[in-house]
């Protein structure tokens, strides 16, 4: 966890490997959200477009667990109504 200071005028510094780590890009706008005591920003766009390393990562999970429930039993036991 980093610690960063306001600024006499209200501005903060987002650290240099949160934005590259998070892909965003000058001019992007972010949504801030309070959180009883914390503050939280998220990339408007964050749902519509991921940083490649986590969509490389979601495909390649998605590719591994394809198949992995293949023969299972489906089949449910209902039991009688009681009416």
């Amino acid at each position: 966890m980093q610690t960063i200071t306001i600024s006499p005028e209200s501005k903060v510094v987002i650290p240099r490997e949160m934005i590259d780590g998070l892909a965003l890009k000058p001019g992007q706008k972010l949504q801030i959200e309070q959180f009883e005591n914390r503050i939280e920003l998220s990339p408007v766009d964050s749902l519509r477009k991921k940083p490649d390393f986590m969509k490389e990562g979601i495909d390649r999970i998605m590719q591994e667990a394809q198949g992995f429930l293949k023969g299972i039993d489906t089949t449910i036991k209902r039991e009688a109504d009681r009416f």
